[in-house]
């Protein structure tokens, strides 16, 4: 399981080194390459069982329904295969280095079971918003069960 948050930079190519810790949890729990797909301002990181399996719920969902279709559309016809190199990076897409606003800093975030990879801003103004409603926040996952 993926658990913590950890600052990176991106390569002029557009390689991003997966943290020590976060590549130790893939060795351990998942096998394959990730899968980046986008979400809302950042982009997530799916191990490939995860993803696979992911995939193979939205693949059951109703072919005509328009939320189906523009959900397939957003998040899983752009996702790409990113398999880690020798030296623990990953090439992160130019098209989805543009959609999250990826230049140079970076915050990947440990999410269970896949990861989020933020622009350092993005990620400092989502917590900074979380913070604001963690009231409402809580009570939400009380309201889950949590």
């Amino acid at each position: 399981m993926f658990r913590g948050c950890y600052e990176h930079t991106i390569d002029d190519k557009g390689r991003l080194s997966i943290p020590s810790r976060l590549r130790e949890a893939l060795d351990a729990a998942f096998s394959g390459p990730l899968f980046l797909t986008r979400k809302d301002d950042c982009l997530v990181a799916y191990p490939a069982d995860e993803w696979r399996s992911l995939e193979a719920k939205v693949n059951a969902l109703p072919s005509f329904d328009p939320k189906v279709v523009a959900f397939r559309r957003f998040f899983v016809a752009p996702a790409q295969e990113c398999p880690l190199d020798k030296a623990g990076r990953i090439l992160i897409p130019p098209h989805l280095r543009s959609f999250a606003a990826l230049e140079r800093e970076v915050v990947l975030a440990g999410m269970g079971n896949h990861l989020e990879i933020w622009s350092r801003d993005r990620h400092d103004a989502a917590m900074q918003a979380a913070q604001a409603d963690f009231a409402q926040l809580a009570q939400a996952m009380g309201a889950l069960g949590l």
